[in-house]
This record gives structure tokens, sequence and C-alpha cells, in this order.
């Protein structure tokens, strides 16, 4: 079997990921590895000697054989270095966010369309199991009527973030899944958060959605606070569930609910109605454990060889960057309700 060329573009933080994935791949091959730094570029080198290195991407780009490339580079670099990538032919495999500007990300999709190569981001969780589990779940209606969600991604660091803030760093992961989740367009976005550390750049921020139909989603990102907390709580007219991505038991589903019943006491007029709260048994149903990250890379190449579409499309980054950009102008401007 012949394996794709492919070339990466970052060696920091997730890169290393990346590149093992890629590297364990049967059907694609790293053959070049681009970064700024000396540090990186050794550190790659140790570890695949086999793998070309280079301070300028457009090495890469040259490379005729490298049909691939896969960027993991800071946000604010990410429309430079793909439009280069897509103009030189190569499809593009773009880390979240896909740019942190939605005009941008648009011709991102348009120049990928008209030189007829793929463009993904990397939104992992779509590819998670539990992710798709909740979806199945949502679809056959396990959890009755969807009424709310709280997404919650805090922890101290990893890293406190230069270029970009929270938002942009840390929502793009849960707006993915909140855009997957809610079969509804977006009615309006409200953001508020604080810079405590570094100035004009926020380490703390929450924002709520609401939808057409009704749902409203509540998220909090922080980077400055004690304990790591990744999770979802899902809240329907039936049942609840909680996906807790950093708790050995991923996914719990609560048969509780509260819902408006006639009231069964009769004669009185002023108590027609009353609230009934139930609260049955936590189920806690077993999932495949599944990389997502191999199965985000292996679809996509799949979609580049049989000339398929995949689920984190670059519409799907331009959907994720116009949220996280309405986020951004309601911050920016004392916390202002943004209407879509």
């Amino acid at each position: 079997m012949i394996r794709m060329k492919a070339g990466l573009i970052g060696y920091g933080y997730w890169g290393p990921n990346v590149a093992r994935v890629i590297s364990e791949s049967k059907n694609v091959e790293l053959k070049y590895c681009a970064d700024l730094m000396d540090r990186p570029l050794k550190l790659i080198k140790n570890k695949y000697p086999q793998v070309l290195t280079t301070k300028n991407y457009n090495d890469i780009l040259k490379d005729k054989e490298v049909e691939v490339v896969f960027i993991v580079t800071p946000p604010t670099t990410h429309f430079k270095i793909a439009k280069d990538a897509i103009l030189a032919g190569k499809h593009v495999f773009i880390e979240k966010p896909l740019t942190t500007d939605v005009k941008k990300a648009k011709l991102l999709v348009n120049l990928a369309k008209k030189h007829r190569v793929k463009l993904a981001v990397g939104h992992v969780f779509l590819f998670n199991p539990v992710v798709k589990f909740i979806k199945k779940s949502l679809e056959k209606g396990t959890i009755g009527k969807l009424r709310h969600l709280h997404f919650q991604r805090r922890s101290l660091g990893p890293s406190i973030r230069g270029d970009v803030n929270v938002l942009w760093d840390l929502a793009p992961h849960d707006i993915s899944m909140l855009l997957y989740f809610v079969n509804s367009k977006i009615n309006s976005v409200i953001a508020t958060g604080q810079s405590f550390l570094l100035k004009d750049i926020e380490d703390v921020v929450s924002a709520s959605i609401k939808f057409k139909n009704g749902v409203i989603a509540n998220m909090i990102f922080s980077w400055i606070d004690p304990v790591k907390i990744r999770d979802i709580t899902i809240v329907g007219d039936k049942k609840m569930l909680l996906f807790d991505d950093v708790s050995e038991q991923k996914i719990k589903v609560f048969d509780k609910n509260a819902n408006l019943i006639k009231s069964a006491i009769g004669g009185v007029s002023f108590s027609r109605y009353k609230i009934a709260l139930h609260s049955g048994r936590i189920s806690n149903p077993k999932i495949q454990s599944i990389e997502p990250l191999k199965e985000e890379i292996e679809c996509f190449i799949s979609a580049i060889k049989n000339n398929s579409e995949v689920i984190n499309n670059g519409e799907n980054g331009v959907a994720v960057v116009e949220v996280v950009e309405a986020m951004q102008k309601s911050l920016s401007n004392n916390s202002k309700v943004i209407y879509f």
C-alpha cells in the first residue's frame, strides 16, 4: 500500500500528538516537519530520524511528493500558512480555530474549493465516541426535548497564551460540539470576561448562547482555576446527561426531569398546575474506547483518497469561528448582546 506523504508545520504543544498518530498510520507517512525553533526540530528528529526538518515551511510546500499538510501553529498564523498551502495544491488539516477572523475563514474555504483540495479543522471532539453517543441519544429522543446545556473548560493553564485569549484558545472545542448537538440556528450570544494576568487578553470568560428553537447554552472558560474541569451537562425534559472528560467514567445518564403537570387536587382554583420532579436511577453506558485524534486524521486521509467530505470540513470551521467572533465582539463591547 502506498502511503500518502505528509508535512507537519508546528511541533509545539499539540504537534507531537499529530506526529505520533501519523507515524502509526498505514495510510499516511510523515516526510517533513517545519518549526521556527531549534529545540522542536531536534526533538522530532530524535524521535523520527527519517523525517526531514526545516525552519521554512515553504520547503514543505515546494516538495511535490507532499500531498497533505498538517498545520499546528498559533491561531494568528493559520490563515497565511493555510492560504500558502492551498495555493501550492496541498490538502490542509488545520488545528482549531480555522482562523481568528470569519472573513479569512470563508476565504480559505473558497480557495480550497477553487483549487480542489480538502480542508479540515481540528475539531477533535466530533470524533470522540462519547460525543457520538450523545448525538445518537439526542437523535433517538432518549433525553426527550432538549432544554439547555452547560459547558465547563477550566484549569490552571496548562499554558497562558499571549497571542489569543482564553476564548479563542478553548471555546472552539465546545462550540463545535454545541453546534453538533443542537439542531437549530443561533439567535444571540453574550459574553463577559476579565484580564487578570496579561493586559487585554482575557483569561476567564463566561458566555451564553440562545438558539431560535428555545435551547440555551452556558459556557465558562478559564486558564486560572485550581482544578481541571472538562464537562458538559445536557438537560432534556425526560433525562439528563453528564460528559466528564477528566473522569474515568466519561458518561452518565440521569433518569431525572422536571415538568409541569396538571394538579391532581380538585377544587383549588389557583393551583391547577404544579411542578413534578422525578429522580430515578443513574446509568453508566459502556462506550468503546477509540482515540479521537487517530479517528479524525484517518477520516481526513480517507476523504482525500475517496473525494468525500468530513464532518469537520471548512464550512464547519467557519461556523465555529462565526460564534467565537460574535462572543469576542460582545466581550469587547461591555457584554453587548450580539444577534445573528
